[in-house]
């Protein structure tokens, strides 16, 4: 009796260290992608990468009413945010920034590092 305790026990605590493992590498490549430490990536992520660049919107963005006059939509956040951004072609060189549209207001993001 006592050895099938043992086994339990063991079998228990591989799932527990497996589950870590998994929760650990799901973190890590959250924030990778958004520089925030979290299982999903929030809409307005910190930092969000578009067009081979990283933009940043900060740890806590704030809402504005930025018009969308210009802009086409572009892509997704990890998040699942419309990226809003001017048509390649239409500016000079790289864009310096961004609009994330959410369901409830939009947000501008900047280059990090410049063009």
């Amino acid at each position: 009796m006592k050895r099938g305790k043992w086994v339990a026990g063991g079998v228990l605590g591989a799932v527990i260290v497996v589950a870590l493992v998994v929760v650990v590498f799901r973190v890590w490549d959250v924030h990778q992608m958004t520089s925030d430490w979290a299982l999903w990536p929030k809409e307005v992520p910190s930092k969000v990468q578009f067009a081979n660049r990283d933009y940043q919107c900060g740890t806590n963005p704030m809402p504005n009413t930025h018009n969308l006059d210009g802009v086409t939509k572009q892509g997704k956040t990890a998040g699942g945010a419309d990226i809003y951004s001017a048509a390649p072609g239409t500016q000079s060189g790289t864009a310096t920034w961004i609009v994330i549209k959410t369901g409830q207001a939009t947000y501008t993001c900047d280059l990090m590092g410049g063009p």
